[in-house]
C-alpha cells in the first residue's frame, strides 16, 4: 500500500482507497485496476494441455498457479471447465 495525492484535493489517500475519505473524490487508480481485473483470462490450447497433464499428475494448484503465471481463482475455474469436456 502506498499513499498518493488525492486528484480533487491533494490530501494523501491510499492507493488502495475507492475514494478520497476527505473529499469523496473517485480514485482512478483503483478503478483502472478493477476494470482490467475484469477482463477474461485466455488459455491457449497449450496451457490447456499442459494444465490437464499436471493437474492429473497431482501438482498442487498453487503449483500450477505459479507455473502458468495465472491466478489461483483462474486456474481452478478452468480445471472445471477442462474436466466437464
Amino acid at each position: 500500500m502506498a499513499l498518493e495525492p488525492c486528484k480533487e484535493c491533494n490530501k494523501e489517500i491510499s492507493t488502495l482507497a475507492k475514494s478520497c475519505p476527505n473529499c469523496g473524490a473517485p480514485n482512478e487508480n483503483v478503478e483502472k485496476q478493477s476494470q482490467s481485473n475484469n477482463s477474461p483470462a485466455e488459455w491457449t490450447v497449450a496451457e490447456d494441455n499442459k494444465l490437464l497433464s499436471l493437474y492429473k499428475k497431482n501438482v498442487p494448484e498453487f503449483a500450477l498457479a505459479k507455473i502458468l503465471k495465472k491466478r489461483l481463482t483462474e486456474i481452478r475455474a478452468r480445471i472445471i471447465i477442462l474436466m466437464n469436456k
